[in-house]
């Protein structure tokens, strides 16, 4: 399978433990695009926690609409475990931010193991991300305050 420039960025800044799940998922997903003649890229994986904070800000101390609850390191973006998909036209210039296909992708990444955002109180479904097998019985607070702590402690944050 072959991922535009920005998919193949974006994939290379996930855990590289979730990357070859992420792969099996866009595969699939161009496969349903293609057939609605659409694209699928993957356009956003790692986020720092500066860019995460600048995006927490739009909305509230900066213009713009609100975009996330998460403030830096309470996304899972944040950690390497999160990916965003978006749907475009089959030229892949045009992005699709609202899109049927959004509904149809959801269960087939859940059926790959990761969480989808679309399920959320706050509605996000272009978002995924994979919980490391750890956190099964942990409330996503306490998973993301783990996580905090595996990082400063530098441990490998799906061991």
């Amino acid at each position: 399978m072959t991922l535009d420039d920005r998919s193949e960025r974006n994939l290379a800044t996930l855990h590289p433990e979730i990357q070859k799940r992420v792969i099996a998922f866009i595969g699939a997903a161009k496969n349903m695009a293609s057939q609605r003649g659409l694209q699928v890229k993957c356009i956003c994986g790692l986020r720092t926690w500066a860019e995460q904070d600048a995006l927490y800000a739009k909305g509230r101390t900066a213009p713009g609409q609100v975009v996330t609850r998460a403030r830096a390191g309470h996304s899972m973006h944040n950690f390497g475990l999160a990916l965003d998909l978006g749907v475009f036209s089959k030229d892949g210039k045009t992005y699709h931010g609202s899109h049927a296909l959004y509904r149809e992708l959801g269960p087939l990444g859940e059926s790959l193991g990761f969480e989808w955002g679309g399920r959320w109180k706050f509605n996000d479904e272009p978002h995924y991300q994979f919980r490391p097998p750890w956190s099964t019985n942990m409330t996503e607070r306490e998973m993301l305050a783990s996580l905090r702590r595996r990082v400063a402690e530098k441990v490998d944050i799906l061991a």
